[in-house]
C-alpha cells in the first residue's frame, strides 16, 4: 500500500532583519532585537527544513514554538512528522495524539496515524483512522485506494474491489491509478488481479511495465506466467497518422552485450535528443522513451533493426525527417567506432 506522505509546501523564508541606522556626527545606534518568528513562520521554516529532507534542524524550530504555544496542534503534527523522519516513533507518536487530542479536524494527522496501524499490522484500527480521513475530506481520491488496501489486508475482497473500481473510475484513463491498484493487489497475493490492472496501466502507459519491473510488491509475481508475459510482449502500436521510420544494422541487437542499445543511446546524446535514462531492456526487444520512441530489436534477416516513432502533431514533417536522419547516422558512426575500438583491443599475432 502506498502511504499518504504530507505535503509539499514551497514556503518563502521569512525573517525580520535588523535596521542600522547612521547619523552624522553621533555615535552609531544599535540595532534592535529580530523579534521572534511568528507561529506561521515558524510552521513554514520547519515545514521547508522538513521538505528539503532536514527534519533534525527542524526540531529546534518546533520546540521554541511549541514552548510558547503548547496547545499549537499544527506544531505538534509537524514536530510528529520531523520525529518519524529522525527514527524517533515513540515522540512522534506522542506527538501525533496530542495534535489530534487538541484538533482532530487534522485530516493529515489521520493520514499519519493509519499508516502508523498498517505498519503495526493493525488493521481495524488503520480502517478506523482512514474512515476519519475520508469523513474530512470525502472528495479526496485517495481516500478509495487507502481504504480498499486496508480491506485487501483484512482479506476483505468483495470490499476492496468496491473501492479499487471506484478509484478507478474516478480517474479515466489515468495509469498511475490502474497501477496502484495492480500493486496492491500483487502485494496481497492476487496474481489474477494484479496482471489484470497492470495490463490496464501498459495500455494506458506502457512505462507501467517498466515501473512494475522494479516494485518489490510485484516480486511473488515472477514466476507467473500471465504476468512475464506482460513484461517481455511489445503491446505498443503508433496512433493513427504517426510519425514512422526504420532502419537496419549489420549489428544485431544482443541484450548481453548491449553493442546497438547502447550506440543508440550514445546517438541520441549526439544528436541532442531528449530521453529518458530509464531504458527498458528485454533479450527481444529494448525501449528509449522522449520526444521520439525508439525500439531497438532484431530484424528477420538478424540484423539490428532501430524503429522511431512520434505521433503527428508532436512535430512538423520536416524535423521529423530532419532528426530521424540525424540519428540514423549518429547510430552508424557510433557502431562503425565501437568496431574501431574492438581491433584495436584485438592482441596482435604472435
Amino acid at each position: 500500500m502506498v502511504s499518504p506522505h504530507p505535503r509539499s509546501r514551497a514556503l518563502r523564508r521569512l525573517l525580520p532583519l535588523p535596521a542600522l541606522a547612521l547619523t552624522l556626527g553621533l555615535p552609531l545606534a544599535l540595532p534592535l532585537a529580530a523579534a521572534p518568528p511568528t507561529a506561521a513562520q515558524a510552521l513554514a521554516q520547519a515545514q521547508e527544513l522538513i521538505d528539503g529532507g532536514n527534519p533534525r534542524q527542524a526540531m529546534p524550530i518546533l520546540d521554541t514554538l511549541l514552548q510558547r504555544e503548547p496547545v499549537n496542534a499544527h506544531a505538534l503534527l509537524l514536530r510528529s512528522t520531523a520525529r518519524f523522519l529522525s527514527d524517533d516513533l515513540d515522540g512522534g507518536r506522542k506527538d501525533l495524539d496530542r495534535a489530534l487530542e487538541l484538533d482532530p479536524s487534522l485530516r493529515q494527522g489521520w493520514l499519519h496515524r493509519a499508516a502508523l496501524e498498517v505498519a503495526a499490522k493493525r488493521y481495524d484500527a488503520a480502517l478506523a483512522a482512514f474512515l476519519q480521513a475520508e469523513k474530512l475530506d470525502p472528495r479526496a481520491p485517495e481516500n478509495n485506494l487507502n481504504i480498499g488496501a486496508v480491506l485487501l489486508l483484512q482479506g476483505k475482497l468483495q470490499g476492496a474491489n468496491a473501492r479499487f473500481e471506484s478509484y478507478i473510475a474516478a480517474q479515466p484513463g489515468v495509469a498511475d491509478a490502474s497501477y496502484l491498484v495492480a500493486s496492491n493487489y500483487a502485494a496481497a497475493g492476487y496474481a489474477a488481479l494484479a496482471v489484470a490492472n497492470l495490463r490496464r496501466a501498459i495500455e494506458e502507459n506502457e512505462r507501467s511495465r517498466l515501473r512494475a519491473r522494479t516494485d518489490p510488491n510485484f516480486n511473488g509475481l515472477v514466476s507467473d506466467p500471465h504476468y512475464q508475459t506482460l513484461l517481455t510482449a511489445d503491446t505498443y502500436r503508433p496512433p493513427a497518422g504517426a510519425h514512422l521510420a526504420s532502419r537496419t544494422y549489420d549489428t544485431t541487437y544482443d541484450q548481453a552485450d548491449g553493442a546497438l542499445l547502447s550506440s543508440v543511446v550514445e546517438a541520441m546524446q549526439l544528436a541532442g535528443e531528449r530521453f529518458d535514462p530509464r531504458v527498458e531492456s528485454t533479450p527481444d526487444w529494448a525501449l528509449v522513451w522522449g520526444d521520439l520512441r525508439i525500439k531497438v530489436s532484431r530484424a528477420p534477416d538478424g540484423k539490428g533493426l532501430v524503429q522511431a516513432s512520434a505521433p503527428f502533431e508532436r512535430m512538423q514533417i520536416a524535423d521529423w525527417q530532419r532528426r530521424t536522419a540525424k540519428l540514423f547516422q549518429q547510430i552508424a558512426v557510433q557502431l562503425y567506432n565501437r568496431q574501431i575500438a574492438n581491433l584495436k583491443q584485438r592482441p596482435k599475432p604472435g
